[in-house]
């Protein structure tokens, strides 16, 4: 099932550790943009902290049903410990005389450290090292981390190390504390080394239940929020495990285990996996006599085990009982439920049941109206779940209209949200208004007649806002402010915030307050954009209207826009089946109104071609032109089928086209579109010249930056001429991992110093007022680099360059590449400029950032984002095109192309897209001219992107 909400409840009746954010946001393309429901997050964020459920189940009934009595592991791990027969009594066994166990709330934690400060004096208690703790998960969980926090958290440390040393349970639980925080504040790769050392040595050292559970939830989260799921998934059967080796204190934290690990494998559509769980736990319930949260949670928990198992008879059974329960707790329809609810309409729905699931969606919306209004990301959500059920009952364009409004609520909330957020976060959350995108874009291709023009509004409105985002903040960092400007930008910083903190008001707040907030944040935006033209111009980029887009294309161009979805199929039987990576295009002209629509099909089938291509042209690039005929053989083979699959369903709208626009969408963004086969020649023969684009906005004029002038280029830097220790042409960079990086030697390029000799020559005959700045052997360095590139207005880097595995870089994708400078082999540390680096200087004014080295087109790829990599960091810093290259280029095929690059360009004045097609058309025709091999990877490897005039 879709999910309703991306972010967990925040109610007056959830205790606050429901509160924390469980991010999954690693790439599976089958449920690609199609994140869970609520419970899915927020059931495995409480078992980080495991006592919230096991807690509960220690009460009456009538206690236990409400959430907010439950607490953390740490308090409730206070209260647990049972020493065995021969074991040397613990501190633990002293009167509970702080009453940890009872504390549910952060003032009260906050109180029971202040008692414990007076009766355990000296920072060498194991009591005080708990209350410590205590403290430190409440305000992790409630989202108030500070720096006092973090300090508590290393304190508690250092009193449970001098209370028991650190091969003791006290020690292993604060850093299992100090590791959540580290995950709370994103940076699980910290918290995962601390994690498992406390694992470690709890394995090594308890006797008690208690301890080992909460240890484990501190592994557990980090992993989490690392999407880690094998180790989530191992940590928690280790769980299992303690818990059936002691049946007596077990059972205190059997059910929550349980409904973590099926919630575990439901994220991954594992139902055979999660069978023997669901069983233990059904046979829980049965035995079940009370009614609580955790019970309702538990029967919601097997509902989605029996909707993956495709069970929908039981998986109902289950979803009526769990609303039935929630009824009966909290009243109908309470906001706690609106989860469970909703997802008893979906089966409903996969039942085909489908006036019983409208009505019951019509409930929830009602609900959540009710609660936060018409605006709320919240509210967006469940419409955008409503959309589908409307779609598959046949109301089109209920169904359209619906997931319109969701999706407009989602993308401005994602547009605001990540204004204030690092990028890595920013990305997170953008990929929670994918499953509202979902939905839109598989209405609009299942009725490509009906809102062709409104979807792809909002297509070209969601693509790449973080890159746009990033690209804004960069500029504010290097812009000379306006003081009324300045002073209007602050006021309306702090309406945004006012706006993002509403979103999680309390209940009733807002249906007055956030369309307030909203009306003055836009009134405050109208008043930048009279007295800005820097905001006028992002605002225009912005808001990106279809109309302004064609108006700036030139006469007899097309628009072509791929996009990479989760395709909900229109057919009622198809409802319950999970959607498929796909893709679609949508072609815009401009002498025409009309947007056309294409499906293009399954992305699995049209990745694998693309996949096949660049195999093909890897081959090549490393077989000393030995197999040629081969490669070529099995280029044209797979690039023929991807040209029919992608670019021939189009030919009708593109009939007569001499310009085509290109922002491509997932692996589409490496392939080079003029090199796709046709016949015996390729599309670069027959035309329309392709002009590669990030994303539609790059239509729309930029604000005129700072005037730049000169040349800066870069090449043949001394790398201490280290071999490579391959033998063929050398290659001017290649994907290498993180153990092969530190040890890698850069050896020479030399065609590099011809090429940027020739291109200088060339500039300085074409561009005799402006500067040439030629660095080259040891004067190549990244120091040089940084000092010079800020002045000029064109740059070209002919070095080596690098792409490391997803697993370097500590999470970030813009440490997974760079540039390679002088000295690289003798201290690589100052020699490397790394993509975020680059991102980081103010850019703009380069018309021009030629990257002359391998694969600088490549990175890691983000839907809706292009790929993360250099070409996105020089983007983001300012630059106005990018010239790239998709895969390893040889040095002296380099040379060549830069040669007729730069004629084209500044002696014959071309556009940016003419020069790079005409270049590329140049090193074809040289090669069919010799009778050499027309394989692409010798000619088609290098691609312009951005600003295209």
């Amino acid at each position: 099932m879709p999910d309703v909400e991306s972010w967990n409840e925040t109610t007056d009746d959830n205790p606050p550790f429901l509160q924390v954010r469980a991010k999954r946001d690693e790439f599976n393309p089958e449920r690609k943009r199609q994140p869970a429901m609520k419970f899915r997050l927020s059931v495995p964020v409480a078992l980080a902290f495991t006592g919230l459920l096991a807690g509960a189940q220690q009460q009456p009934a009538a206690m236990a049903a409400a959430p907010a009595q439950q607490q953390p592991p740490a308090a409730a791990a206070a209260d647990t410990q049972q020493p065995q027969a021969n074991e040397k009594p613990k501190a633990s066994e002293e009167p509970d005389d702080l009453h940890i166990n009872s504390v549910t709330t952060l003032a009260g934690a906050r109180d029971v450290l202040a008692r414990a400060e007076k009766l355990y004096p000296g920072d060498n208690k194991r009591r005080l090292a708990m209350a410590m703790a205590v403290v430190v998960e409440f305000e992790t969980a409630e989202g108030n981390t500070t720096g006092e926090t973090i300090a508590l958290a290393d304190r508690a440390i250092r009193v449970a190390e001098n209370a028991e040393g650190t091969e003791s349970s006290i020690y292993a639980v604060t850093l299992a504390v100090r590791a959540r925080v580290y995950g709370a504040l994103d940076h699980p790769e910290l918290g995962r080394p601390m994690a498992e050392e406390a694992f470690a040595i709890e394995n090594r050292v308890t006797h008690d239940l208690g301890d080992y559970i909460t240890v484990a939830a501190g592994l557990n989260f980090v992993c989490l929020v690392q999407s880690d799921y094998l180790c989530e998934e191992k940590t928690l059967e280790k769980q299992l495990g303690a818990i059936h080796a002691d049946p007596a204190n077990g059972h205190n934290y059997l059910l929550s285990t349980l409904i973590g690990l099926i919630s575990s494998h439901h994220f991954r559509k594992e139902a055979e996996q999660a069978r023997p769980y669901a069983v233990e736990l059904e046979a829980l319930a049965a035995k079940e006599e009370t009614t609580t949260y955790n019970w309702s949670t538990a029967e919601h928990t097997l509902s989605q085990y029996y909707e993956d198992a495709s069970d929908y008879a039981k998986a109902y059974e289950h979803a009526k009982t769990a609303v039935e329960m929630g009824a009966a707790l909290h009243g109908p329809d309470s906001q706690l439920d609106s989860t469970a609810i909703s997802h008893l309409g979906w089966i409903e729905m996969a039942l085909g049941h489908s006036e019983d699931a409208q009505k019951t969606y019509q409930r929830v919306i009602g609900m959540y109206l009710k609660r936060w209004g018409p605006d709320h990301s919240r509210t967006a959500d469940v419409k955008g779940v409503y959309a589908q059920v409307l779609e598959a009952a046949g109301r089109h364009k209920e169904a359209l209209d619906m997931a319109l409004e969701a999706h407009r609520i989602k993308r401005e909330y994602v547009r605001l949200a990540i204004r204030l957020m690092p990028e890595r976060q920013a990305l997170a959350l953008a990929d929670t208004h994918s499953p509202s995108f979902n939905t839109l874009v598989s209405i609009g291709v299942n009725n490509p007649e009906m809102g062709g023009a409104t979807v792809y509004q909002e297509v070209v409105r969601s693509r790449a806002l973080v890159a746009e985002e990033m690209a804004q903040r960069a500029a504010g960092l290097n812009r000379t402010h306006d003081p009324a400007v300045a002073s209007l930008e602050d006021e309306l910083e702090k309406w945004r915030k006012t706006v993002m903190e509403l979103q999680g008001g309390a209940p009733g707040s807002m249906q007055n307050a956030q369309p307030e907030a909203i009306e003055r944040m836009e009134q405050i935006e109208r008043d930048l954009a009279t007295q800005s033209a820097r905001f006028r111009a992002d605002e225009r980029a912005r808001r990106s209207d279809l109309a302004d887009l064609r108006a700036q294309m030139p006469a007899g161009s097309a628009l072509v826009s791929f996009v990479s979805f989760a395709w909900h199929r229109p057919e009622p039987e198809d409802f319950a089946r999970s959607p498929k990576l796909s893709y679609a295009a949508f072609v815009m002209r401009k002498d025409s109104e009309r947007i056309r629509v294409y499906s293009l099909g399954r992305a699995a089938p049209i990745d694998d071609l693309v996949k096949a291509m660049r195999a093909s042209a890897d081959a090549e690039a490393h077989s000393n032109g030995l197999g040629s005929t081969r490669n070529e053989r099995a280029y044209r083979q797979s690039g023929d089928l991807l040209r029919k699959a992608i670019w021939d369903p189009l030919r009708p709208a593109l009939l007569g086209a001499k310009l085509a626009f290109v922002v491509p969408d997932g692996m589409l963004n490496l392939i080079p579109f003029a090199a796709l086969p046709e016949g015996e020649s390729y599309l670069m023969d027959h035309g329309p010249v392709i002009a590669m684009l990030s994303s539609e906005r790059d239509l729309i004029p930029a604000e005129a930056g700072p005037k730049k002038a000169g040349l800066l280029a870069i090449g043949s830097p001394e790398f201490e001429q280290a071999a490579l220790g391959t033998d063929g042409p050398p290659l001017r960079g290649a994907p290498v991992d993180c153990e092969a990086f530190s040890e890698m030697q850069f050896g020479p390029l030399p065609a590099s110093l011809g090429e940027v000799r020739e291109i200088a020559t060339t500039w300085k005959k074409a561009n005799q007022q402006e500067p040439t700045d030629l660095l080259t052997g040891s004067e190549a360095t990244r120091a040089r680099f940084l000092e010079a590139a800020p002045t000029a207005r064109v740059l070209h880097v002919a070095t080596h360059a690098f792409v490391l595995d997803k697993a370097c870089g500590k999470g970030n994708p813009l440490l997974h590449s760079g540039l390679v400078f002088a000295g690289a082999n003798y201290d690589r540390q100052s020699s490397v400029l790394t993509a975020q680096e680059i991102a980081s200087l103010d850019l703009h004014g380069v018309d021009w950032a030629v990257l002359s080295a391998c694969s600088t087109g490549n990175g890691e790829l983000h839907d809706g984002e292009g790929v993360l990599g250099l070409v996105r960091s020089f983007r983001v810093a300012g630059a106005k095109t990018v010239v790239m290259t998709l895969w390893p280029v040889d040095d002296e095929v380099a040379r060549r192309f830069m040669r007729s690059l730069y004629a084209e360009r500044f002696a014959r004045h071309r556009t940016s897209a003419d020069a790079a097609w005409l270049a590329t058309r140049s090193l074809l025709a040289e090669r069919r001219a010799a009778g050499k091999s027309t394989h692409p990877w010798y000619w088609a490897g290098f691609v312009a992107s951005g600003a295209w005039q």
